[in-house]
């Protein structure tokens, strides 16, 4: 199955949650936000999103500092 992440395709296995990519792609979960299709996913619900072919998601961490 093939997702768009940050505008890269990527392959990942079906089944596949969005919190085990963000896993696949050593993104850290602590301080990020994450868009699903145009919709921003709670935290809380990272681990039980399952991920369908062609999804498209953006993940932006936060920054801190001034």
């Amino acid at each position: 199955m093939k997702v768009t992440l940050n505008g890269e395709l990527k392959e990942c296995p079906e089944g596949t949650t969005i919190e085990k990519l963000l896993d696949l792609c050593k993104i850290d979960k602590n301080r990020i936000a994450v868009e699903l299709n145009l919709a921003i996913v709670p935290k809380k619900e990272l681990s039980d999103r399952v991920l369908r072919d062609a999804d498209v998601l953006e993940v932006v961490t936060f920054v801190g500092g001034g």
